[in-house]
């Protein structure tokens, strides 16, 4: 049985039709994730009905491309209270039922932003870093409790976020433009998830590129620093002249 939620209920039902068509069972609610009222009673519910959550999985986020000075103080905002607040949200709500059950496995979508940091994505990489740094918190605290935490941070994946991106025009055209050349589908990244969720394993990071720069920078922040601003710089002017 899953739990699934969104603020599109078109969407949702689409969803739900997935769900039911590879044999599961799905249960649906319409709310934002950053109303912690609205998600308190979407848990509360699922959580009565069934008897628990085995896995609890914060997923929803919007993108946001620009620079910082471009981004409405605003827009900033609604970004960290989705993809920030949102998951602060679903792990405060979840974890007294794992805590309760001695199980449970939280996943925290993040993204490679969280640590590669790359301009004109400031609102997005500060939200997915505070989803980095929340999540390393929760599994410190939850060590002697029986529940698993792990997070996953992908490169683009072909989804609908560079659909519904935020941000100054070009932002989005560019944000679009990305996602869409990614070689990476959402099955493929929820597959290899869920096996190395499987084996335990905290930092989920995907494809080999995002491995790549993520010791890169522990090893060489310097010149990462340096790395990434030459090569935004290039795929700006590539994305430009598409």
């Amino acid at each position: 049985t899953i739990g699934i939620t969104d603020v599109d209920k078109d969407r949702l039902r689409l969803a739900a039709a997935a769900i039911e068509n590879a044999g599961g069972s799905p249960k649906s609610y319409v709310f934002d994730v950053a109303d912690y009222a609205e998600f308190a009673k979407a848990v509360i519910d699922f959580d009565d009905s069934y008897g628990g959550i085995d896995i609890g999985i914060n997923n929803a986020g919007v993108g946001c491309a620009g620079l910082l000075h471009e981004t409405s103080i605003e827009l900033f905002r609604k970004v960290i209270d989705i993809n920030l607040m949102g998951v602060v949200n679903g792990c405060h709500l979840f974890v007294p039922i794992m805590r309760r059950q001695r199980s449970g496995h939280i996943l925290n979508i993040a993204s490679a932003a969280a640590f590669v940091s790359a301009p004109t994505m400031s609102a997005y990489n500060v939200s997915k870093a505070g989803v980095l740094s929340l999540s390393e918190t929760l599994r410190a605290e939850l060590n002697d409790e029986g529940v698993l935490v792990s997070v996953l941070m992908p490169t683009y994946v072909r989804t609908n976020i560079g659909n519904d991106s935020l941000g100054t025009t070009e932002g989005k055209r560019h944000a679009h433009l990305l996602v869409e050349e990614s070689k990476i589908i959402a099955n493929d990244v929820a597959r290899e998830t869920l096996e190395k969720m499987h084996r335990g394993v905290f930092y989920i990071i995907m494809p080999n590129q995002a491995r790549f720069l993520w010791r890169f920078k522990r090893l060489m922040p310097d010149a990462f620093a340096a790395f990434i601003v030459k090569e935004v710089k290039k795929k700006l002017l590539s994305l430009r002249e598409s």
